[in-house]
């Protein structure tokens, strides 16, 4: 796939004066593992470099926010003690990325695990399900970078919701 690539010119001012271009494979499998235990993994391998730039200055560098490589994976596990409830955790890793098409800063990889529970359960007559989350259970500090945009990945969160079907 090809597209523009964000870039400064000669003159240093920024706009799409280049192409990039990214060739990879992404794969993803989900499914019941077992009865009550369901999984998903996925993996990305992306080769995006610079094909085209203002006069070739940065011409086969790695593009700027796109990591090389991605994984995930996350179990979801119904309970045989306590019907209803379940409980699930994910793992996702990014490899480190670059800032700019010069490729001369470079953020670091991370891995953040997520981990929660849900419980299903009938109130009224209604369908209810309540869930508990904690993402970024380590409290790791990293950043998301797409293209030249960066942005603080998010702190330990704890997330509560509840849901009725009516």
């Amino acid at each position: 796939m090809s597209r523009p690539a964000a870039q400064a010119d000669a003159s240093n001012v920024y706009g799409y004066f280049g192409e990039q271009r990214n060739r990879g494979l992404e794969l993803s499998a989900f499914g019941e593992v077992q009865r009550g235990l369901r999984g998903i993994v996925s993996a990305s391998f992306v080769d995006a470099k610079l094909t085209e730039t203002a006069r070739g200055l940065y011409q086969g560098n790695d593009a700027a926010g796109v990591p090389d490589k991605t994984f995930s994976a996350g179990l979801d596990w119904d309970t045989p003690w306590i019907p209803g409830l379940s409980l699930n955790g994910r793992a996702i890793y990014t490899s480190g990325s670059f800032l700019n098409a010069a490729n001369s800063a470079k953020f670091d990889s991370w891995t953040r695990l997520d981990i929660g529970a849900r419980y299903r359960t009938v109130i009224a007559g209604k369908p209810v399900v309540f869930r508990a989350n904690v993402e970024n259970l380590m409290n790791k500090n990293y950043w998301l970078t797409t293209g030249t945009y960066v942005t603080v990945g998010t702190p330990r969160t704890f997330v509560l919701s509840a849901s009725i079907d009516l």
